[in-house]
């Protein structure tokens, strides 16, 4: 039978239509004043695939059946079912992608599912579910979290990630200077600040010298080698330039503005075989991406999944009880993608970090368990004992959740961490010590 169909089945299905193999699944929150939410998510999923505002010749059925987006969820917040007062709805949406459309990667894969349809007002991309298939064609983390442990030797503890302070403005002698003492200090791993890339006053290879030389006369002294991790951020060409000649001088790790560089640069670091060093992720810049409660894509999204597949070993991201507000939920959800089986990806370490201090630890480590990186800048170099104390009162907190011992009755026993306790206070969510949350 033929004639006029409002809702086209090819369109129009369920999940077990399909096999989803085949489909990368998006679930949207929508909300817009409209009496025909149906048809409202079908445009969304015609858009980013075969059509536009007007069906055109060329698209024919078989186009449309093989590589029409399909809507294969509406559903009403609330629930109604038989009437709806409102005028404006608000619905959540599962469009299914088919896959081959835009292949085994995220940029063009980010173009197809949420593209055009992200300028549109009050449309938020909450999730992506890949399918095996699809993430067959990422290798993820090279080295995750197991390896980074036993590249470092450390297996019994939380790992500890120093950044250079203050953020940039500092020549290469206090550098190399704050270095050494970081390392002779004890602490894993120093990274650049995020704000310090190639900057007039500490330029990258001076910079990349000092910091290597540093590390290796904190190891001649100590026995123990603190990985250092420069930040490569620059236009394309010059970053795979600077991660290549960073190797060749002795680097054994990089860091990059991932969010900044753009989506596709970090995976071409972690599958270029001579990159064979762990990689961190930066979340700045991260924000214009997620913050909107009405637009843009979920924080677990681009902390979590994204940065896996990308292959970071480290993500660092907001805590939710640090100095830039998130909610705990959002903050554990992309320590969890992280974390959590993903196939045969391995998983990163999640750095919760942005006002770090040792008053905290407990609670992280209570939401994301023993595999978190402790980052902290001024809750190492402001500590009121000095640098090595900033070091010893964090790993002192984690003791003390390993132990399960109350922080502050942990504290009695160990100066460094109660001093640490003293100025910044055991985390309490009714009162924040930071001004961007006050």
């Amino acid at each position: 039978m033929s004639g006029k169909r409002n809702y086209d089945p090819i369109i129009f299905c369920q999940y077990e239509s399909l096999d989803m193999e085949d489909f990368v699944i998006a679930t949207y929150l929508m909300s817009a004043e409209t009496t025909d939410v149906l048809m409202r998510a079908g445009a969304v999923a015609v858009e980013q695939t075969t059509g536009t505002w007007a069906r055109v010749p060329d698209e024919t059925e078989e186009v449309r059946r093989n590589h029409v987006g399909r809507v294969i969820g509406v559903y009403n917040i609330p629930g109604y079912e038989s009437s709806c007062p409102d005028r404006v709805r608000t619905f959540i949406v599962q469009i299914a992608f088919p896959w081959k459309n835009f292949g085994q990667q995220l940029p063009e894969m980010l173009s197809s599912v949420f593209g055009n349809i992200s300028m549109v007002d009050n449309l938020k991309l909450l999730d992506l579910y890949f399918p095996k298939s699809f993430v067959s064609g990422f290798k993820g983390p090279r080295f995750g979290t197991q390896g980074l442990r036993d590249l470092l030797g450390v297996h019994d503890r939380p790992l500890t990630l120093a950044m250079i302070k203050p953020c940039t403005g500092i020549p290469i002698d206090v550098i190399e200077r704050q270095f050494y003492n970081l390392a002779i200090a004890g602490v894993d791993m120093v990274k650049d600040d995020e704000l310090i890339a190639d900057p007039a006053h500490a330029p990258y290879y001076e910079r990349l010298e000092a910091c290597l030389r540093a590390s290796d006369k904190a190891y001649k002294e100590t026995g123990k080698r603190t990985l250092y991790f420069p930040n490569i951020t620059d236009r394309q060409d010059r970053l795979f330039e600077k991660a290549h000649k960073s190797i060749d001088m002795g680097a054994k790790a990089l860091m990059i503005n991932a969010h900044a560089c753009g989506y596709g640069c970090l995976t071409a670091l972690s599958c270029d075989e001579s990159i064979n060093v762990p990689l961190l992720a930066h979340p700045c810049y991260g924000g214009v991406s997620y913050q909107s409660p009405h637009a843009g894509m979920s924080s677990s999204l681009v902390f979590g999944k994204f940065m896996r597949l990308e292959g970071a070993d480290i993500v660092v991201y907001n805590c939710a009880y640090g100095k830039i507000p998130s909610l705990v939920d959002r903050y554990v959800r992309i320590g969890q993608s992280l974390l959590s089986d993903f196939y045969d990806l391995k998983p990163a370490f999640p750095s919760p970090a942005a006002g770090l201090h040792p008053g905290m630890v407990p609670t992280i480590m209570n939401d994301l368990g023993p595999d978190t990186l402790l980052g902290a800048g001024a809750g190492m170099h402001a500590h009121p004992k000095g640098m090595k104390a900033g070091i010893d009162a964090l790993l002192q907190a984690a003791e003390a959740w390993k132990l399960n011992i109350p922080l502050k009755e942990y504290a009695k026993d160990h100066p460094e961490l109660q001093a640490a306790i003293d100025v910044w206070g055991v985390y309490d969510p009714q009162e924040s010590i930071f001004e961007l949350t006050k």
